[in-house]
């Protein structure tokens, strides 16, 4: 494949050859419409085929798509030699599992949100990644926006003074999975990952769980319908995360507030499904002229959340490429790495047992030597 100019190295680059595990429907709004809308992003990534747990459903997927090769079955797209880097996309119960047969396969790997059901599968996918020396990055999509960016360094800055509390409301439509898939992950495995995510971003610290409430669903009480949390930081901030996959959010958008002694920060639409997103950000200040200003960030409509995180995914396997040190805990740039998935796991753990409901338990055992903690290579 032709390859592109890297800009500040000057040398010409291949595209990264990426396989896609899982024919999931948010395929063609997560990876293949930002490729087609972006040029520059066309110019480093190349899909190259897809697999599924039926090739019947790869085969329909990839036609439908204009994916070039329907793959048999996940093993023959992991054993392709042409294949850098998959995109897993499967469902929750099994993602770690085919994350962790990836890296042992020599692939880099894009992980959808969460990375598993639980911490430890979370730090099992971190010790393969370090084993195999390939990059893993969760795919919180969110916390790439240039948007999430801004108000972050705006904390940072001081434009609203100590920072007191955060207030994130996800609705069901914020999900990619769809509303019925939703309906029966929970809120919390959902959207409430991404939320936690968020807060810890624009807070830069870890949360302590204070309390948490959960709706459970009539039809299956360990599936939690509504999900709300609160959340301390070690520096005295406070956080509320609100998230629900009760059908009567869908048209919500998601919604996030950030307040501290000297003024307010609001981003109203902040997200409104499909990886489309809010480019402006009002802040108000409570200083004695109480100025109001709304800030836009210039980026272009076609530039959405998934954009930035598959930029974000290619930049930091070519970074890490280049510095020769490819997968160690130290070698994360762009990302935090997957340390990161397994601190957000920690804390979606955490609010589980905070709302007295049990942390989702593994169901799908990892391959070995990563089947349990303390029987990695490491």
């Amino acid at each position: 494949h032709p390859g592109h100019p890297s800009g500040e190295h000057g040398a010409m680059e291949r595209r990264l050859r990426v396989g896609i595990l899982g024919a999931a429907r948010n395929v063609p709004f997560s990876v293949l419409e930002p490729i087609r809308n972006n040029a520059d992003l066309a110019g480093k990534i190349d899909v190259m085929g897809i697999a599924s747990l039926e090739q019947k459903d790869a085969e329909t997927a990839a036609k439908g798509w204009g994916i070039a090769k329907a793959y048999k079955n996940f093993e023959e797209l992991l054993q392709d030699p042409s294949i850098d880097g998959v995109y897993n996309v499967l469902p929750r119960e099994v993602r770690a599992s085919w994350t962790v047969r990836a890296l042992m396969a020599g692939k880099h790997v894009l992980s959808e949100t969460p990375l598993g059901v639980n911490a430890a599968e979370a730090l099992l996918a971190q010790r393969a990644a370090e084993d195999a020396g390939r990059v893993l990055v969760e795919g919180t999509h969110p916390k790439c926006h240039p948007v999430t960016k801004r108000v972050r360094e705006m904390i940072m800055q001081g434009k609203v003074g100590c920072l007191e509390h955060i207030d994130l409301n996800l609705p069901v439509g914020h999900g990619l999975d769809g509303k019925m898939i939703c309906s029966r992950a929970g809120a919390m495995m959902s959207l409430g990952c991404h939320g936690v995510a968020i807060v810890r971003a624009l807070a830069g610290e870890e949360p302590r769980v204070i309390s948490a409430t959960a709706q459970p669903s009539k039809e299956n009480p360990e599936v939690d319908i509504t999900m709300s949390c609160n959340l301390r930081m070690p520096g005295g901030a406070a956080a509320h995360i609100g998230c629900s996959v009760a059908l009567d959010s869908k048209e919500s958008p998601s919604v996030f507030t950030i307040t501290g002694a000297g003024g307010c920060i609001r981003v109203k639409e902040w997200f409104t499904g499909k990886g489309r997103s809010s480019n402006e950000i009002a802040l108000e200040q409570f200083d004695e002229s109480g100025e109001r200003f709304i800030e836009r960030i210039d980026n272009p409509q076609v530039r959405d959340t998934f954009y930035f995180m598959l930029m974000t995914f290619i930049t930091e396997i070519r970074d890490q490429e280049r510095r020769q040190e490819v997968g160690m805990p130290w070698s994360y740039g762009q990302t935090k790495g997957p340390a990161d998935a397994v601190l957000n796991m920690a804390t979606i753990d955490a609010v589980y047992k905070a709302a007295g409901m049990k942390p989702r338990s593994s169901s799908t055992p990892l391959p070995e030597p990563y089947n349990r903690i303390g029987h990695s290579k490491l």
